[in-house]
């Protein structure tokens, strides 16, 4: 009877810790982030009376017989799961949503762990515990040195402070990045007749692309080739226009060489002239590069601008292979070609008599101004004459690109002479007798004409007596602008001009409209695309802006077009698709003087601060810890874990960073305690302790009645 006692004993004393676990699980149903805790109960040890036998000697087996000694508890399991969310409002407060602990440090140094987020500023700024002290552990942030369009974190864990009312100082520009698109469909900025090609542009239509220069393939054989225009001095009569150049590499170049010999439809006529690709004959060549040279003919129609090389070489017998009239490579000339034409008909002349002119810039002055413009006319006033007759002026732009100035039309038109006569009662015109003006917005150039060509009319004579004959607009052109500071957070604006060279370069022009003294250096370079449209040149410029003018120091500030300051893709950059220009400055580091009046939680534990001047900065990011066993942690009290020998050592890492949690500001983590199952185990638990007195009191009164035996 007395081992019946001690079982129950057992029993009691087991049921008395399960309902002291669920009296605190009851306690703390709304303690913030409190894990509740689960009793777990084991039978001690069995008393045998009887070994268990197996079968045999025609008889079966029999089993043990065991007496149990009573209960014990055995493990009390914390319950790691999640609590719900209570909203607070205050942005200090804060839940982890997922795995991981909060970071505290306590009075001795030492980290410990919590779930509850309660956390508030204290004198010093300060992020702590509200109920305990303890002080926040983060990470503090830096800007990345390498891109500064990032904050990293330190490596080691400090202090939260986030310190309201701090000034910032202000800061000088370093860096601007542009992105977005240059609509591919605009014209070039200005007429430039033929685009010069390089070896080295980057240029899809002669069969580059894809980051490769201008080549061209033929029998197999790579031809770096080159389109060269020859504007050359006021003498020029249109010969040796144009040049196109093949070279193999170290079989040595050839070219193909085109004169200009007239006007039509307001494009050049062209001619071929003189070639040097090892000539055979009139229009056949031979190709450096195979050997034998291939031999071609040149086939040119100047009225669809298509330009063919087709192959000479017949089949010699069976199994040869011969090129006779296959066209080994073809382009058109005229889709490269940009100018703008006018023309005017004398009709006091007995037949009316026509003038045609076209118009181009020479490429090689896009880079600024002032620039140089051509106006060709050809010499038909020489009956049978092919030559062309240049005219010059010099053309600036303000800082804006807008046209500012034109000087005096250079040059001399034909007079009588020669092989013909003009028609009877003609004027001969002279190039006094034209203006070039810019238009009142300064964006397009008028080709003005004297009213009356009976009489020179006076240099600076009034406008009105001249008529518009044609207007030279600008073609692909953007403007953006974008604020940038000096060291003293002083605000300027920046304006970056994009103009269109050729089909695939676009030039960059950057000036401070307020401050025209302000002239950067460079002031101006090129962007190149590739075939597919992203840009392959340039890899991001420096520029110098002389701000000790105004009496601040100098700056040196970054231009970003493709994104590589900022570790991005072309396609982050500026790109030149077949769409709307959208072509924007979207970042610059400078600002001015700020204090800090807010701050922000955001879902990976960045603290970010809120200055007045409108920046917005990372200044740390929350730590989380993780355990290989978060069961085996130990409570401290104060809803406090600490470290245990079963936990495992603290994962430490950021919010949202290895598989850390988020973390949800404004917010607290209430305790995951669920009343009707902590009262349905308190009614458990009361029947058992009920259960197991029972036991006790029938034990003693059999008891009782052994010891009235002996009376």
């Amino acid at each position: 009877m007395l081992r019946s006692l001690m079982t129950a004993v057992s029993g009691v004393k087991a049921h008395q810790t399960l309902l002291d676990v669920t009296g605190n699980n009851i306690a703390n149903v709304n303690t913030t982030g409190f894990k509740r805790d689960f009793t777990i109960f084991q039978d001690i040890l069995y008393q045998t009376t009887r070994a268990s036998s197996g079968p045999g000697d025609n008889l079966g087996g029999i089993n043990a017989s065991q007496v149990g000694l009573g209960v014990r508890v055995g493990a009390i399991e914390t319950i790691q799961t999640q609590g719900g969310a209570q909203a607070t409002g205050g942005k200090s407060d804060m839940m982890i949503s997922g795995e991981g602990f909060f970071v505290l440090n306590d009075q001795n140094g030492s980290n410990i762990y919590s779930r509850a987020g309660n956390f508030v500023l204290d004198a010093e700024s300060t992020l702590v515990h509200s109920g305990t002290g303890y002080i926040v552990q983060g990470y503090k942030m830096e800007r990345d040195p390498q891109n500064p369009l990032l904050f990293v974190k330190d490596a080691g864990l400090s202090d939260i402070v986030i310190p309201i009312g701090q000034k910032m100082d202000a800061r000088a520009t370093t860096v601007v990045g542009y992105k977005c698109n240059l609509d591919s469909r605009m014209g070039p900025y200005l007429p430039i007749g033929f685009a010069d090609i390089e070896f080295t542009d980057y240029y899809s239509t002669y069969g580059g692309g894809g980051g490769e220069p201008a080549t061209i393939k033929i029998e197999g054989i790579s031809y770096e080739t080159t389109f060269k225009t020859n504007l050359g001095t006021t003498g020029t009569d249109g010969t040796d226009y144009l040049t196109i150049t093949l070279d193999a590499g170290s079989t040595g170049a050839g070219q193909i060489v085109f004169d200009m010999i007239g006007i039509e439809n307001g494009l050049p006529i062209l001619s071929i002239g003189a070639t040097n690709l090892s000539a055979g004959g009139t229009n056949t060549v031979f190709l450096n590069g195979t050997n034998p040279p291939t031999e071609v003919e040149i086939v040119y129609d100047d009225k669809s601008g298509r330009l063919k090389l087709v192959g000479m070489t017949p089949s010699t017998g069976p199994g040869s292979l011969g090129n006779l009239g296959v066209t080994l490579w073809e382009t058109n000339l005229k889709e490269s070609m940009s100018y703008t034409s006018f023309s005017f008909t004398d009709r006091t002349a007995q037949p009316s008599f026509k003038y045609d002119f076209i118009a181009e810039f020479d490429e090689t002055y896009l880079n600024g101004s002032p620039t140089e413009l051509t106006l060709w006319y050809p010499d038909n006033i020489n009956v049978g004459s092919t030559a062309m007759v240049p005219l010059k002026a010099t053309v600036s732009f303000k800082a804006d690109g807008t046209f500012d100035t034109v000087s005096d039309i250079r040059g001399t038109l034909p007079t009588v002479g020669g092989s013909g006569t003009p028609p009877t009662g003609g004027y001969i015109l002279t190039t006094d007798q034209f203006k070039i003006v810019p238009t009142d917005d300064g964006t397009g150039l008028q080709i003005r004409l004297a009213k009356d060509l009976s009489t020179a009319p006076i240099v600076g004579a009034d406008l009105t007596n001249y008529d518009v004959l044609s207007t030279i607009s600008q073609g692909g052109y953007h403007q953006t602008k974008l604020t940038v500071y000096d060291c003293q957070g002083f605000p300027y604006t920046m304006e970056l001009q994009f103009k269109k060279l050729t089909s695939n370069r676009w030039r960059w022009e950057v000036f401070f409209p307020d401050y025209p003294s302000l002239a950067p250096t460079p002031n101006s370079g090129e962007l190149t695309f590739d075939s597919s449209c992203h840009i392959v040149d340039p890899i991001p410029t420096d520029i110098y802006v002389p701000f000790s003018l105004l009496g601040r120091d100098n700056s040196t500030i970054t231009l970003d077009f493709s994104g590589e300051t900022f570790g991005l893709d072309t396609i982050d950059g500026v790109t030149q698709f077949a769409s709307a220009t959208t072509s924007k400055g979207y970042y610059q580091d400078g600002y001015t003087m700020g204090v800090m009046n807010d701050y922000s939680v955001s879902k990976d534990g960045t603290i970010t601060g809120v200055y007045t001047n409108g920046v917005k900065q990372p200044i740390y990011r929350v730590a989380l810890a993780q355990f290989t066993n978060p069961q085996g942690l130990e409570k401290i009290g104060d809803t406090m874990f600490q470290e245990s020998i079963n936990s495992g050592r603290a994962n430490i890492d950021a919010a949202l960073d290895n598989g850390k949690g988020s973390i949800e500001s404004g917010y607290l983590e209430m305790s995951n305690v669920d009343l009707t199952e902590e009262f349905t185990r308190l009614i458990v638990a009361q029947r058992g302790f009920q259960a197991n007195t029972r036991v006790i009191t029938t034990s003693d009164q059999i008891l009782e009645e052994v010891v009235n035996l002996k009376r």
